[in-house]
């Protein structure tokens, strides 16, 4: 007989909402269908994902998996006994993982209480030798883009993984009506303060415009990075912000978003949030980006690394701000098609259901 309900134990690495993978995490276990499955939450300790997960009635366990390289007996052989109780205690039915770290525990553990796994997929960047042993381990896989799945195409003998974007609130990211006549035009960066994250190739491009153009950076990360980034700043009309968990005002208060990240892009959240805002969106042309942003959009799109391109794509903007008013329609109709929290939820909990019917 079907069971009516299945528990599902979600695993993070991370504590913070900081990351893209933690806020679609969040909206995973927020918009889960609470008639048909329970939601369990592991983090390594108390921070905004388990505050925001604990508001929904889920029930939080804290404690950190040990790292693979750093190899301790005792401690792996301690974390596995939690992991196997917690499965035990709470009748858990399926374990979602989001790293290799977690996966490997989750994985062992799985074996001994005849539990799948799903291993959500939210990068690009392929592991070697690596991503064999994690297709090996787990049950099923989610790819948040089809950038991210082509990891394991050439592994993939077993059809076990799906692509379902990450999907965003629409209901609150939506666009301005209207736009203001501004002096400059507003260009905003928000994530990790990272050097993949190619926030200098923004500066550089930026620099050339300096007299056109308010450039706003918000996140945090690399420190060593940030000061580098303020010291390429100087003469340039760029402001530096904290990080902070709500930058939907953020968002709004700029006229064009830009990811140049060098890699390390799986579907980028912030990409998906201010296209769902009617934002006009420049990246750079990592798979993963072009995909998010698809054919129509194209044009913009620059070379990794390429700041004289990048700023030649700001410059046709600033030219012709009909541009911004034309791509609002454009951004947010894709969201809509692509990037809805609650149907992509819906695809994720079908396969939820084929994976726990296999087992049954």
């Amino acid at each position: 007989m079907k069971k009516a309900k299945y528990n599902i134990l979600f695993t993070s690495c991370f504590s913070s909402l900081r990351g893209g993978g933690q806020r679609s995490l969040y909206l995973l276990i927020k918009h889960l269908d609470k008639e048909r499955f329970t939601p369990f939450l592991i983090v390594p300790r108390e921070d905004e994902l388990s505050e925001e997960v604990t508001k929904s009635g889920v029930k939080i366990f804290i404690f950190p998996f040990p790292r693979i390289r750093s190899f301790n007996l005792s401690l792996t052989v301690s974390r596995l006994i939690n992991l196997w109780r917690i499965i035990k205690k709470e009748r858990i039915d399926l374990i979602h993982t989001e790293s290799p770290r977690e996966t490997f525990y989750a994985a062992l553990a799985g074996k001994l209480c005849r539990v799948p796994v799903i291993l959500h997929l939210r990068v690009s960047d392929s592991f070697l030798w690596l991503d064999r042993i994690l297709y090996n381990m787990a049950d099923s896989m989610i790819a948040v883009s089809q950038s991210a799945a082509n990891r394991f195409k050439l592994i993939d003998k077993k059809n076990k993984i799906r692509v379902v974007y990450n999907g965003v609130e629409l209901d609150m990211f939506r666009p301005l009506t209207e736009y203001g006549d501004n002096e400059f035009l507003r260009i905003g960066y928000f994530g990790r303060i990272d050097r993949r994250k190619g926030i200098e190739v923004l500066v550089r491009a930026v620099s050339r415009l300096s007299e056109k153009v308010e450039l706003v950076i918000m996140g945090d990360g690399d420190r060593q990075y940030l000061e580098e980034l303020k010291s390429l700043s100087v003469n340039t009309n760029v402001i530096f912000k904290d990080y902070k968990k709500n930058i939907l005002d953020d968002i709004a208060a700029v006229d064009v978003v830009v990811l140049p990240s060098f890699k390390g892009e799986g579907l980028s959240r912030i990409i998906i949030e201010s296209m769902a805002m009617g934002k006009t969106v420049i990246a750079s042309d990592l798979r993963s980006n072009k995909e998010a942003l698809g054919e129509d959009l194209e044009e913009f799109l620059f070379p990794a690394g390429d700041d004289s391109k990048l700023a030649s794509i700001i410059e046709k903007i600033i030219e012709n701000r009909q541009i911004l008013h034309d791509m609002s329609e454009k951004t947010r109709s894709r969201a809509e098609k692509f990037f809805d929290i609650k149907k992509n939820t819906e695809e994720i909990e079908k396969i939820y259901n084929s994976l726990m019917a296999a087992s049954e």
